[in-house]
């Protein structure tokens, strides 16, 4: 960047050879060469001013050469490069004859930055330019390609590298350092350095691709693991292709470093999970298979041979036709698997197949959608399958035993309900005439044993015949001949006299009952007469039996809606929490007291839940051991049973069954 023509370089007074004569007007010549150069040629002084300047300075900033003259270098180029701009200035001008070469950007006409490439030599002593020369290209295009590259190979995890032939490493970007961790600089430039870089298993693959593609020219690639600056290996894809010159010879290596680590482990993970799965399905003792849409088996897994006598051959890409499955069942598989496909439900399904040597099997398949990588349910179907006969001979045998269990114990309950008369019959005489020895209404027995005996034979008959009417109405129940003869009562009074059949009992025993009654409207229900005052004196009796003397029972009855709530509570023994449940089961009985036990047929509270269902109402027991227990029963106003007729034309003896 220099100063007036006049003041330019001096040039050589020979003559230069120009197409093998000398060119007249040497001078001119020169002139002409230089200033119609491509390159930016500029002469600085000992000071860093522009003494002389071509005009190709007008092309890259847009100024003439003559607005440069004069002007010190450091006013045109960007303040970061200044420092650095002088430095190489003084280094040069310190020695005659150096060479420096810096990238600094310079200042165009339109504010714009140009970046340029100048290589300084140290002429000061050379009468002809007494400066320092300077040549300069104008490098921004190349940069900002440059920078393009690296900021794509930041973006993109690759990096470029370049292997000219005989040097002993290659030239790797700083995306490749970028990708293993590494700074530029610790990249190795040595002979060894794959020995440094590459995995051992990987050594002898990634060198013969980077020799074959020297000596063929075919391009080559490779999945090459290198080590990173953590000391871990990360998997590098290796693009490389053969750079050739004029003479078709091979100049070096090119190639880019792509970063597919990541994309590299998901595989190796799918692969591994896909041959875990894959053990998994052809070790399983149940087949498992894989459908498309129209039931044509994809994958079958190798079990299927052991349950079926078929192998997968026999089924792969085809369909499960009727002529496998039991035409009993083969409806049912069809609808199974339809709404599997169509609704993407999970289905569970069991049925016959047929086995190879021509018998059924019982099998049980469980399918449900295929799901897709994200997901998403597919029409294709995965389902789970095993040979079940050996259950289903169990729930056959089951099945049958239950049966035969059902009738005997219908049979029984049929028989006690038809025995109701003949058994009753022989006791009520039993009862009735040692009751006639007992009062001797006859005349004197003649001993006094002989009243003991009688009042034990009257009292041992009553309450056997107490305990046969209750099987017997358990075995009505049971057997569903049990008939209620709903009526209007009067809760309040039945209440009453149950209390007072027990009250006496209850006393002898030392125990306190008293009851409240807590309903509207003349308390009325719909009920069994007979049944409410079963229902009830089962609960005081058993009250009774169990609460010591000193102890305490209630009765409360009240109203909730279209509801009547019985309550019997007492201070007795009470019941373990564990064994609350097993209570109202037919003859089950709980008691922490041996003699207690042994009392009764375990029939009471079962005949109370019994009687409270069958008037669609229910029972339930509260207790706490050493504290009491509370049983309550729900009943409706109206049972569902009844059949409502006109207050005025309900007759005491109208009965419903109730089935």
């Amino acid at each position: 960047m220099g100063r007036p023509a006049s003041m330019g370089p001096r040039v050589a007074e020979s003559a230069p050879c120009v197409g093998g004569t000398v060119a007249s007007g040497s001078e001119s010549f020169y002139r002409a060469l230089v200033e119609n150069a491509g390159d930016i040629l500029t002469i600085l002084d000992r000071g860093g001013v522009i003494t002389y300047q071509s005009p190709a300075i007008r092309k890259a900033l847009d100024v003439r050469e003559d607005e440069l003259i004069g002007r010190h270098i450091a006013d045109l180029v960007h303040p970061d490069d200044r420092e650095r701009l002088l430095r190489k200035i003084e280094e040069c001008v310190r020695m005659p004859g150096a060479e420096v070469l810096e990238v600094i950007r310079l200042a165009h006409a339109n504010g714009t930055w140009r970046r340029v490439e100048t290589r300084g030599c140290n002429l000061l002593a050379d009468p002809n330019v007494a400066g320092i020369l300077c040549v300069s290209r104008d490098v921004t295009e190349t940069y900002r390609l440059e920078h393009q590259l690296r900021e794509a190979e930041q973006l993109a995890r690759f990096g470029h590298w370049r292997w000219v032939k005989g040097a002993p490493a290659p030239q790797w970007s700083r995306g490749v350092a970028r990708i293993l961790g590494l700074d530029e600089d610790k990249l190795p430039a040595d002979g060894d350095w794959y020995e440094h870089l590459v995995h051992p298993e990987d050594r002898d693959e990634l060198l013969s691709k980077f020799l074959d593609a020297f000596e063929t020219h075919e391009p080559a690639t490779s999945v090459t693991r290198f080590r990173g600056g953590d000391g871990c290996y990360r998997y590098i894809k290796t693009y490389a292709y053969a750079e050739t010159d004029a003479f078709n010879e091979i100049g070096a290596l090119v190639g880019l470093a792509e970063d597919v680590h990541e994309e590299v482990e998901a595989e190796l993970a799918v692969k591994a999970s896909e041959a875990k799965y894959r053990l998994l399905t052809e070790q399983a003792s149940d087949v498992v298979a894989h459908y498309d849409a129209n039931a044509h088996v994809m994958f079958i897994s190798p079990a299927v041979k052991a349950i079926l006598g078929r192998g997968p051959e026999e089924f792969i890409g085809k369909q499960i036709s009727e002529d496998l499955i039991h035409p009993e069942d083969f409806p049912r598989a069809v609808n199974a698997f339809t709404q599997c496909v169509l609704k993407g439900e999970q289905v569970q399904f069991d049925y016959r197949f047929l086995h190879k040597d021509g018998h059924y099997v019982w099998l049980e398949s469980t399918m449900r959608s295929a799901l897709d990588a994200d997901g998403m349910r597919t029409a294709e179907v995965v389902g789970v399958t095993r040979d079940i006969s050996e259950r289903k001979r169990h729930e056959m045998e089951l099945l049958e035993a239950r049966e035969r269990a059902e009738a005997a114990n219908s049979t029984k309950s049929r028989f006690l309900a038809n025995m109701s008369h003949e058994l009753r019959t022989p006791l009520n005489a039993i009862i009735g005439f040692s009751d006639i020895l007992r009062m001797e209404m006859f005349g004197a027995l003649g001993h006094e044993r002989y009243s003991e005996y009688a009042q034990l034979i009257n009292e041992s008959g009553a309450l056997l015949l107490d305990l046969i009417s209750d099987i017997l109405d358990m075995s009505k129940i049971e057997a569903g001949k049990y008939d209620l003869h709903p009526e209007v009562l009067d809760i309040a009074a039945l209440i009453e006299s149950c209390v007072r059949l027990v009250r006496g009992k209850a006393e002898d025993n030392g125990v306190h009952m008293d009851h409240s009654i807590d309903c509207h409207d003349g308390a009325e229900i719909v009920a069994d007469e007979r049944a409410l005052k079963q229902i009830m004196l089962n609960l005081l009796s058993n009250a009774v039996k169990f609460t010591p003397a000193g102890g305490k029972i209630s009765v409360d009855v009240a109203e909730e809606d279209d509801e009547v709530r019985l309550v019997v509570r007492d201070t007795g023994r009470g019941i373990p929490k564990d064994q609350i449940d097993r209570l109202g089961q037919p003859f089950e009985q709980i008691a922490t007291d041996a003699k207690l036990s042994k009392q009764g047929t375990g029939l009471g509270l079962a005949l109370v839940r019994s009687l409270a269902e069958l008037h669609g109402g229910r029972m339930a027991i509260e207790s706490e051991l050493g504290k009491g227990t509370s049983v309550t029963v729900t009943l409706p106003k109206i049972p569902y049973c009844e059949l409502l007729v006109p207050e005025e034309e309900a007759s005491p003896t109208a009965s419903v069954a109730v089935g």
